[in-house]
């Protein structure tokens, strides 16, 4: 090997390496609305062609029946191998308010939804209570405030506003950086993350220790802003890019600028052209127990997203079921743990 490229990747070496199986499942985008309602399809269908629709187009705030579903699956394996896989689900605090005729404002969650969307928060107390699902931060709007305000201004983003989905355009196809970088120097009131983690404070009882960055895009520059805001764990650093599009080249399990970088090292996500489906999962999660690390999942919320593409979650909930048999078999002493729980873990270990 190069010596200078020995010295580059020499802190990777010296990560923490774990004895034990660990399965954590990181799950982005709770709490967030996108399309509010079939006419909203409708509209875009005109606006912008179905024939140019992603898998985040038809993405939607999930429902009653949405976790009803994911609950009774987590259940089913609890009752079958005595252990449940937990997803850490991490949620946007704040949506766009839909009700103040032609002003952008932005909706706690801890104070409801917009009338269109069903309110869940009964059924996310349910699943924190019974251990399928543990909460975390992923961000205020998972917008750019700064571009969204501007775009509100705009012809196109008063019509979208009117049809009820304002960052509509940013689920199109090769439209899907537009308005993203909450956490991007781009962004003015990137400050508005401290109102994320007090209302997430205010609807589950605790600061949330980790946070995965909106879109993956966060400036080096906030970290300190985590910090006061009792974050000191960051999801997926091998995903993240900055403003200007560099990979944050992060060792993982280490602290860097008083915060821990964890990692995702697997994926789940079954829709025709990902293709993430259990087989590639599994064999993910071989080789990071090859390497005596935990298997992260990357399982975005979409997955289960059933409002407007219902074949999709059943879809998704089926490669689940084929994931966990796998795992067990597999792995039969595997042990799920949320991200919270890892970044304790990783503190007592006195990470450098």
């Amino acid at each position: 090997m190069n010596p200078i490229n020995f010295y580059k990747y020499l802190p990777y070496y010296f990560r923490k390496r774990f004895k034990e199986k660990y399965i954590i499942i990181e799950s982005d985008d709770w709490g967030m609305e996108r399309a509010l309602t079939v006419e909203t399809l409708e509209w875009m269908k005109s606006k912008f062609g179905k024939e140019n629709f992603t898998r985040w187009t038809t993405d939607a705030l999930e429902t009653n029946e949405d976790l009803d579903l994911l609950f009774d699956l987590l259940n089913s394996v609890r009752n079958k191998y005595g252990s449940c896989p937990v997803i850490t689900a991490n949620f946007i605090t704040h949506n766009i308010d839909y009700e103040n005729g032609g002003e952008l404002k932005f909706k706690p969650i801890s104070k409801g939804f917009n009338p269109e969307s069903e309110d869940v928060r009964e059924k996310y107390f349910a699943g924190i209570s019974n251990g399928c699902i543990f909460p975390q931060l992923h961000g205020y709007s998972h917008y750019n405030l700064t571009n969204l305000k501007k775009y509100f201004e705009s012809h196109e983003g008063r019509e979208a506003f009117m049809k009820k989905n304002l960052p509509a355009k940013s689920t199109i196809k090769s439209n899907l950086s537009f308005l993203h970088g909450e956490l991007s120097k781009a962004n003015s009131e990137a400050k508005m993350i401290s109102d994320a983690a007090e209302d997430f404070n205010k609807i589950f009882g605790f600061y949330s220790s980790t946070l995965i960055p909106p879109a993956f895009i966060f400036d080096m520059g906030f970290s300190e802003t985590l910090l006061k805001n009792k974050i000191t764990m960051v999801q997926s650093s091998n995903r993240l890019i900055n403003s200007d599009k560099k990979k944050c080249m992060i060792p993982f399990f280490r602290k860097k600028k008083g915060i821990v970088w964890s990692i995702r090292n697997a994926r789940l996500d079954p829709y025709p052209g990902y293709d993430y489906n259990h087989e590639q999962c599994l064999h993910s999660i071989k080789r990071a127990f090859a390497n005596n690390s935990p298997a992260i999942i990357d399982f975005h919320r979409v997955n289960i997203s059933g409002k407007f593409a219902p074949e999709y979650r059943s879809r998704t909930l089926t490669e689940f079921k084929k994931l966990t048999e796998g795992i067990f078999k597999s792995w039969p002493d595997v042990k799920f743990i949320h991200s919270q729980k890892l970044n304790e873990m990783l503190w007592q270990h006195q990470v450098r």
